[in-house]
């Protein structure tokens, strides 16, 4: 009986320390389980504010797009509070206005937003405030054109119809439902086409009609950077009094420009262009013979600009951000400004710091006496007339520089006037007989948003490029 009695008691007590065992563990679950709602409810109100805050600083991104949309010379800093319908506080904001400078139209607004009182948890935001730049188009004309390289990089947009024969990346506008094909875009006879056509592919980002883009906008513009150059004495400033041939612009890696007095052009050279659906002929040369060196320019950094009231030729290695215009304002001579490229135009970096902004009242063309193989880094710009090259024939004095193996254009083509993408000319059966065999077009997205100093800008101001920059802990 004594045997038995310990025997229960032994069982009695191992029981006892199970229980405390598990009563142990199941405290120790319990307390971890407590502790995890716990840590998640912080969590979760951590992350709630957080996006209360982020909301708030968006809020004052949109107040100041309104108080831009209504003065967009108040470049006032301001910090608000927002309520409910209640009246109830929910957050405050405040807001940085950085004004355009070094030819940037562009305004930059920061917004830091916080919920409540947590000024710690905050959220900052900031945009570019601004009109869109001509430059966040790959490749814009007024007029028609036809696309028959294979593939065409970053968007498109005619105001006439368009012919896409390659492979598109991006959307491809017409601001015309239809339009009257001719043999400029390889039609025999004259027929109706729909606004963008052709056998290219990515049919489904071809869009038309959309509403024209305004190139008369650049008029005012150009006269507005004549004042800045010959008035206030931004930049440099090239008179036409000094050449009556023109200007070379011979841009060098160290940042700084060689800029010549044309003296003599190269015996005349028979050419013809296609200018509002007509052939014209002209017997002049675009290649220089004999040039003075006039001085040495540093290009001022982060971004300058170069306006002269002549032609201007240009070639070398693009170091920083300029813009380059010919044109004279008011208008006296009987033509217009003409840009020559005359060799080979690159960048000495492609992260964005180099850009180059070419913009000719008159046409942008290619030289006739070119590399075989040549690159041209730049936005090219025509207001009234073309970017492209002369129709030369095969002769004595043409030979062999008429007909060229291939052409690289990394930035924008922009023109009034007819442009071929391709700088070249066919016959009936397709055949390159003048221009460039191959051509390949590399859009530079540095420039959809940052375009050239001083560029001109189309449509409505608006945000661009906007990013969060700092998270409060």
């Amino acid at each position: 009986m004594l045997k038995f009695s310990r025997a229960f008691l032994n069982i009695r007590g191992t029981t006892l320390v199970m229980t405390l065992v598990f009563l142990s563990i199941l405290s120790i679950i319990s307390t971890s389980i407590v502790g995890l709602v716990i840590a998640e409810n912080k969590l979760a109100k951590l992350w709630l504010t957080e996006e209360y805050s982020f909301q708030v600083a968006e809020s004052g991104l949109q107040y100041a797009r309104w108080r831009m949309a209504h003065d967009a010379s108040d470049f006032t800093g301001a910090t608000q509070t927002l309520t409910d319908f209640a009246g109830g506080e929910v957050g405050s904001y405040t807001l940085t206005f950085t004004t355009p400078a070094g030819g940037d139209s562009r305004i930059s607004i920061t917004s830091k937003g916080w919920y409540k009182d947590a000024t710690n948890l905050y959220r900052t935001v900031t945009a570019k405030y601004g009109k869109m730049a001509f430059t966040y188009y790959s490749f814009l004309f007024d007029e028609g054109a036809w696309f028959g390289i294979p593939t065409v990089d970053g968007r498109v947009h005619s105001n006439g119809g368009i012919r896409m024969d390659g492979t598109v990346n991006s959307l491809v506008t017409s601001a015309v439902s239809s339009y009257t094909c001719t043999q400029v875009h390889g039609c025999n006879t004259n027929e109706t086409k729909a606004g963008v056509w052709g056998a290219g592919g990515n049919q489904s980002l071809w869009t038309y009609p959309v509403v024209p883009i305004d190139f008369n906008s650049v008029i005012t513009n150009l006269e507005d950077l004549h004042e800045l150059a010959e008035d206030m004495g931004v930049g440099l400033f090239l008179s036409k009094n000094a050449t009556p041939k023109g200007y070379e612009l011979n841009f060098l890696a160290d940042g700084t420009v060689e800029v010549y007095k044309v003296e003599s052009l190269e015996n005349p050279v028979s050419h013809r262009r296609w200018v509002n659906g007509l052939w014209k002929n002209y017997t002049n040369s675009l290649d220089i013979d004999d040039a003075e060196l006039l001085q040495v320019y540093t290009l001022q950094q982060p971004s300058d600009f170069i306006f002269a009231e002549s032609d201007v030729w240009v070639r070398g290695t693009v170091k920083g951000r300029v813009t380059v215009v010919a044109a004279e304002i008011p208008q006296e001579s009987a033509n217009y400004q003409d840009i020559v490229i005359s060799d080979n135009v690159v960048y000495n970096t492609y992260d964005g710091s180099a850009v180059l902004g070419l913009i000719a009242k008159g046409n942008v063309l290619i030289a006739l006496k070119v590399p075989d193989d040549l690159r041209v880094d730049g936005v090219l710009m025509a207001q009234t007339g073309i970017v492209g090259r002369d129709y030369y024939e095969s002769g004595p004095q043409t030979n062999p520089y008429y007909l060229r193996t291939s052409i690289t254009t990394y930035g924008s083509i922009i023109s009034k006037g007819f442009s071929d993408p391709q700088f070249r000319w066919i016959d009936p059966d397709l055949n390159v007989v003048s221009g460039f065999v191959t051509s390949t077009n590399i859009y530079d997205p540095n420039i959809a948003f940052n375009a050239p100093p001083y560029f001109p800008t189309v449509g409505v101001a608006d945000f661009m490029d906007w990013e969060e920059k700092a998270k409060g802990t």
